[in-house]
């Protein structure tokens, strides 16, 4: 079972903000679950019913697949919750083909959300 700790565990998701949602969510669990050198390339977005779609290729083996499915943002849904579920797929995906049979539980430090510039001044 991941473990989730940080200042950001208990924010609102917001599915609108890929670049939050790649900065809280999807790295924080790849740092979480992979060793350095092994992560190689990270694709992150929208499909056509709003769903996210994330590629991972790691140690020369590729997962890719949605891992939040929309349509519509639920206001009790958390950045940790989108990242553990999101740390439970990953997992079995590292242990089968990344660290051939290596258990890895992901460790997710989520940071907390970044401050817009624009709404400061």
């Amino acid at each position: 079972m991941p473990t989730l700790r940080g200042p950001g565990t208990d924010d609102r998701f917001d599915s609108t903000d890929l670049d939050d949602v790649r900065l809280r969510v999807v790295l924080p669990v790849l740092e979480g679950l992979l060793r350095e050198g092994e992560l190689e390339a990270v694709e992150l977005g929208r499909g056509p019913d709003r769903e996210i779609w994330l590629a991972v290729r790691a140690a020369g083996q590729t997962w890719r697949s949605a891992f939040w499915f929309g349509p519509q943002d639920d206001p009790a849904e958390t950045v940790g919750e989108v990242a553990y579920f999101l740390a439970d797929r990953l997992e079995d995906w590292v242990c089968a083909d990344v660290a051939w049979g290596e258990q890895r539980i992901a460790d997710i430090h989520i940071p907390a959300r970044r401050r817009n510039r624009a709404k400061q001044d």
